[in-house]
C-alpha cells in the first residue's frame, strides 16, 4: 500500500538546472534546495520539440510528442492548408476569458492524470495548468489564469479612487497600487459636489443634500501601450456609466452617509454608505476588445467631513467572474477572498503578500514575475485549505521570458558580451530564481502534509541564440521552395513548392507538399517522396555558417527514423531536424509570409544584434524549441528539471541519468496508487524510490 496520500506538482516554466544548482548552492533557494535534501534531483530531458505546449502535455500525460499530438504551439493537420494552423498560444497565454479557439485539452489525443485519478474516486485541484482549461474534470476544481490576484482574465480595469476637496494626485508608480483597491496610475478622479437637482424621493437629511456623479468605463480589457505591452485598463472610450452620488446628513449632524443610484431617485438606491462601509456588488454590462461581459465592482466609502468638502470613495478593479473558473461560483468566492485580503479582514502574511500585487501582469514582462507568483501563491493556499483534494497541480509561466530576453547577455562567446550588463542579467536571474522559490515554499508549507509527494518540474530550459538561420534561402536555390508576385505581394508559388519549412508557431519541421494528403500538393507519394525527403535532408545539412563554415544543422532525418524522439503520427511534419547550439531560426523571414529582402539576401546566417532578435514579443537572446534535449552551449542547456521530495523517495539523491518528462506522471500515478493515464507511454522512475536503494 502506498505511502502517498495525496500528490503536489508544481510547474515552473523554463527554470534551468544549472541555474537551480547555481542559485540553491548560493543559499537563495531554500525551498527547493530543502526538497533536493529531502528527496531526489535530476535534470530532465524533454519530449521533442523542446516547448511549451509540447512538454506540459508530456508532463500531463506521460505520452510523447507523437502520441499526444501537441507538436509545439500551432498543429497543422492533413488535409489543411499549410497556412491554417491550430495555434494553442491563447489558450496558454489567455488574452481574455473562453476566447480561445484552439485548446491544448481538446486536441490533445492522451488522457491527463487527473481524468485519470478523478476516474480512481480522486479529487483534483489545478491552477494556470497549461491543458487545464477548458475543465475536462467534473469534480474538482480548475482556475484559467492566476486568478482575481494577477490575471488579465478577471480583471478587467484598474481600481480607482473619486476625491473631492483634495487636489487630484498626479500618475503613481505601477507597482504600489494594489489589485483591487487603490489609485488607477492615471490618477483619482476629480468629484465635483453641487446642490441635488432633480431627485425623486429624497430622504430626510439634516444638511442640504449634495450630488455628484461617479464616472466609470464601459468600455474595460487590456491594451497594448506604446512598447507593445499588455496593460489592463480603461480604454479611450467616450461612453461611460454614471453613477448618481448623494451626500445625506443625519439629524442633528452633519454629512455622514453617501447614496448611490443608477437614476436620479432615492428608492432605487444601489447603496447607502456610512465611512469604512462597503457597498454591495455592483454589476453592470462592459465592453471588451473581445466580448461582451457581466462586470462587477464595489465602492468603498474612505471619508466624508460633516461639512461635505471632503469625500474619498474607492472603486475596485472590474472583475469579470465568469469563463476562467470551475465549477460555477469558484471565481466569486476566490474574488471575495481577495478583497477581504486586501480590505484588512484576513491579518497577517497573507494581506502582506497580495497587497504586493499590482494592476497588471502580462506573461512577456519580468518585473510582473513576484506578484503573479504572490498572487498563485495566495490563491493556491487559500483553494487547497477550503476544498479536499488528492491531486494539486500549480504552474507559473517564469522565467521563461526572462530566458528569452536575457540569456545571451550571459554568455561570453556572444559577439556584443559586455561583463556589466552580464552581471546585471545574472542579478535578474537571481532575483527571479529566488521569487520562484518563494513560490515553492508557500505552497509547500501550506499545502503539503507527512504523506505528501511534493514534484517540482520544468517544461525545458533554453540557450543563448549567438547567430539566427533563415532555412527559406537554402530551399529557394535548390528548388524546394517557391515564391511569386500576386497582386503586388509576394506569395508561395503552390504549383512549384515541394517542400514547406515550418516556423513559429508551426513546429519545426519541414512538410512535404504530397499530392493526395495536401490541398495544393504537387509531390507523388512513393519513391518521388522519398527523394523530395532525402533532397531536403541533403539540403539542411548543405548549409554553412560564412564565418565557420560549420552547419547549423545538427540533426536531420525522415519522420520515421524520428520515432526514438517521440517523432511519429500525422502533427509531426515529414523530416525532422535539429538546430547546433547557439544558432536560432530568424524570427522576422516566415516561409509562408515572404517579404521582398528575402530574395536579396546573401547569407543564411546572420549574428545577433548588440539590441537582440526582434521578434512580434520584443528582443529575444534566448531560444529553446529547436534544440535537441540534451543540447548545450556556454553554461546552459535546455534540460528540464526535476525535484521529487516525500513518502516512497530517495533522500538526498541526484539521478545518473536524466528521465524523460514523460516518465513524471507514471511515477506520480504509482506512488498514488491510481492508474497512469490510458495513453501514458513514460516509465516509472524506479531509481528515485526508497526501495531501489543500494538496487
Amino acid at each position: 500500500m502506498s505511502r502517498v496520500k495525496r500528490v503536489i506538482l508544481i510547474g515552473i516554466d523554463g527554470l534551468m538546472p544549472e541555474m537551480v544548482e547555481k542559485f540553491v548552492a548560493e543559499g537563495n533557494m531554500p525551498a527547493i534546495g530543502r526538497l533536493m535534501a529531502e528527496g531526489v534531483y535530476s535534470p530532465m530531458y524533454s519530449s521533442p520539440p523542446v516547448d511549451t505546449p509540447t512538454n506540459w502535455t508530456s508532463l500531463g500525460t506521460g505520452a510523447w510528442t507523437g502520441t499526444h499530438g501537441l507538436n509545439s504551439f500551432g498543429i497543422h493537420f492533413p488535409g489543411e492548408p499549410f497556412d491554417q494552423v491550430h495555434d494553442v498560444s491563447l489558450n496558454i497565454f489567455p488574452r481574455f476569458a473562453n476566447i480561445s479557439k484552439v485548446n491544448l485539452n481538446q486536441l490533445s489525443r492522451a488522457e491527463y492524470i487527473w481524468q485519470a485519478a478523478e476516474r480512481a474516486g480522486k479529487k483534483c485541484i489545478l491552477v494556470n495548468y497549461p491543458g487545464g482549461w477548458p475543465p475536462n474534470i467534473k469534480k474538482g476544481i480548475v482556475v484559467d489564469g492566476s486568478g482575481p490576484y494577477s490575471s488579465v482574465l478577471s480583471r478587467l480595469s484598474h481600481p480607482n479612487r473619486y476625491i473631492a476637496g483634495d487636489e487630484v494626485q498626479g500618475p503613481m508608480p505601477l507597482v504600489s497600487v494594489p489589485l483591487g483597491l487603490g489609485d488607477n496610475p492615471r490618477g483619482p478622479i476629480p468629484l465635483s459636489l453641487a446642490p441635488a437637482a432633480g431627485w425623486r424621493n429624497l430622504p430626510s437629511s439634516s444638511r442640504p443634500p449634495l450630488e455628484g456623479e461617479l464616472v466609470v468605463p464601459r468600455s474595460v480589457g487590456f491594451w497594448a501601450d506604446k512598447d507593445g505591452r499588455w496593460r489592463v485598463g480603461d480604454a479611450s472610450s467616450s461612453e461611460k456609466l454614471v453613477y448618481h452620488l448623494l451626500l445625506l446628513g443625519a439629524q442633528g449632524g452633519g454629512y455622514d452617509r453617501v447614496l448611490i443610484s443608477r437614476e436620479k431617485d432615492a428608492k432605487e438606491a444601489l447603496c447607502v454608505l456610512k465611512v469604512g462601509e462597503w457597498s454591495g456588488w455592483l454589476r453592470a454590462d462592459f465592453e471588451t476588445p473581445y466580448a461582451p461581459v457581466r462586470g462587477k465592482f464595489r465602492l468603498h466609502l474612505e471619508e466624508l467631513s460633516s461639512d461635505g468638502r471632503r469625500v474619498s470613495l474607492q472603486r475596485t478593479v472590474i472583475f469579470n467572474a465568469e469563463g476562467w473558473a470551475y465549477p460555477e461560483g469558484v471565481g466569486e468566492e476566490l474574488i471575495e477572498e481577495m478583497l477581504a485580503l486586501e480590505s484588512g479582514e484576513r491579518a497577517g502574511e497573507e494581506e502582506e503578500l497580495t497587497q504586493k500585487v499590482p494592476v497588471v501582469c502580462p506573461v512577456y514582462e519580468p518585473t510582473s514575475v513576484p506578484h503573479q507568483a504572490a498572487g498563485i501563491a495566495a490563491m493556491t493556499r487559500y483553494l487547497a485549505q477550503k476544498y479536499p483534494w488528492d491531486l494539486l497541480f500549480v504552474q507559473i509561466h517564469a522565467p521563461d521570458s526572462l530566458n528569452h530576453e536575457a540569456l545571451g547577455e550571459l554568455c561570453p562567446w556572444w559577439k556584443y558580451y559586455d561583463p556589466q550588463r552580464a552581471e546585471e542579467a545574472w542579478e535578474r536571474f537571481r532575483q527571479e530564481y529566488e521569487v520562484l522559490d518563494g513560490l515553492v515554499g508557500e505552497i509547500v508549507s501550506s499545502c503539503a502534509g507527512p504523506e505528501t509527494l511534493v514534484v517540482v518540474v520544468s517544461d525545458h530550459a533554453a540557450l543563448p541564440v549567438l547567430k539566427t538561420l533563415w532555412l527559406g534561402k537554402g530551399f529557394l536555390e535548390a528548388g524546394l521552395l517557391a515564391y511569386k508576385k500576386e497582386n503586388d505581394k509576394l506569395v508561395v508559388d503552390w504549383a512549384r513548392t515541394r517542400a514547406v519549412p515550418g516556423d513559429y508557431p508551426l513546429a519545426l519541421n519541414v512538410w512535404v507538399n504530397l499530392k493526395g494528403r495536401d490541398p495544393e500538393g504537387i509531390v507523388d507519394s512513393g519513391k518521388e517522396y522519398e527523394s523530395v525527403c532525402k533532397e531536403i535532408t541533403r539540403v539542411l545539412y548543405s548549409l554553412r555558417d560564412p564565418e565557420t563554415g560549420e552547419c547549423p544543422i545538427v540533426l536531420a532525418l525522415p519522420k520515421d527514423e524520428a520515432t526514438f524522439l517521440g517523432q511519429w503520427d500525422d502533427t509531426v511534419g515529414d523530416v525532422v531536424y535539429f538546430l547546433r547550439p547557439g544558432y536560432g531560426l530568424e524570427p522576422s523571414l516566415r516561409n509562408l509570409e515572404p517579404q521582398e529582402r528575402m530574395l536579396t539576401l546573401r547569407d543564411y546566417v546572420y549574428p545577433v544584434p548588440p539590441t537582440g532578435i526582434e521578434t512580434r514579443y520584443g528582443r529575444m537572446l534566448g531560444f529553446h524549441g529547436a534544440y535537441l534535449p540534451n543540447a548545450a552551449i556556454c553554461g546552459s542547456s535546455v534540460r528540464a528539471v526535476l525535484v521529487m521530495a516525500g513518502p516512497g523517495i530517495r533522500r538526498g539523491y541526484c539521478l545518473p541519468v536524466p528521465p524523460w518528462t514523460v516518465d513524471v506522471t507514471p511515477t506520480m500515478a504509482y506512488l498514488l496508487g491510481v492508474p497512469a493515464p490510458a495513453q501514458a507511454e513514460g516509465q516509472i522512475i524506479a531509481n528515485a524510490l526508497e526501495d531501489s536503494e543500494g538496487s
